[in-house]
């Protein structure tokens, strides 16, 4: 376990890659998140292994989303591997309040860019960011495979299984990576990753679509 592991910064590590995942149908876990996520100022999302579900970690707080009986649940998360793993240690933030409303994927990944280039954060490089918002939309998936047929682009959006939510309040772990992890840790010609955890912790899952309202909290990584 614990294979193909490389360090994208300071405090942040990767493990495995989607490339794998989608061109090679390797579904097997690389991982195991028990055994690189801390006590404190921990941050992770990914797949879990075998397609049968998504982790997401804020600030050590584990949440591993899967399917039971069609709806979205929360499973223990003993023993869980990833697939492919982003992992972050952050201690110190610095906390700005937007003073816009982020409509959408892009919206959310320029607004960090923003924010970065402002506070002569290198660009190039991988980095942990979180944002905590009441918002009014969020549209997102738990990963969810039901069968044994080989993995491909195509397969991988029908085990997508999709869900909304409406005026509710979350907590966003993002992850920045630099232009050589474009496609493998991110969406093809994505810079940033996104899952979520609510408030109370009783769902989380894969961010598709957001909106996040003005003087919401978005938190980059401090000194």
């Amino acid at each position: 376990m614990e294979t193909s592991t490389q360090n994208t910064a300071d405090g942040v590590k990767s493990y495995g890659n989607r490339q794998a995942m989608i061109n090679n149908n390797d579904l097997n876990g690389k991982v195991r998140l028990d055994s690189v996520v801390g006590k404190e100022d921990f941050y992770a999302l990914g797949p879990v292994a075998g397609l049968l579900g998504e982790i997401t970690v804020y600030d050590s707080e584990v949440s591993v989303s899967s399917i039971q009986d069609g709806k979205p649940a929360i499973i223990s998360s003993e023993g869980v591997e990833a697939i492919f793993l982003l992992v972050g240690h952050q201690k110190e933030w610095v906390g700005v309040r937007t003073d816009e409303e982020l409509k959408g994927l892009d919206a959310v990944e320029n607004y960090v860019r923003r924010l970065l280039e402002e506070n002569n954060i290198d660009l190039d490089t991988a980095l942990v960011f979180r944002i905590e918002a009441q918002v009014p939309l969020l549209e997102y998936h738990i990963i969810y495979k039901k069968d044994s047929v080989p993995h491909t682009i195509q397969e991988h959006r029908k085990a997508k299984q999709k869900f909304w939510l409406r005026d509710e309040k979350i907590k966003l772990v993002g992850f920045w990576v630099d232009e050589s992890r474009v496609g493998k840790l991110t969406h093809p010609g994505k810079r940033t990753h996104l899952h979520f955890i609510h408030a109370d912790n009783s769902v989380s899952g894969h961010i598709d679509d957001i909106v996040v309202p003005v003087n919401s909290m978005v938190f980059i990584p401090g000194e």
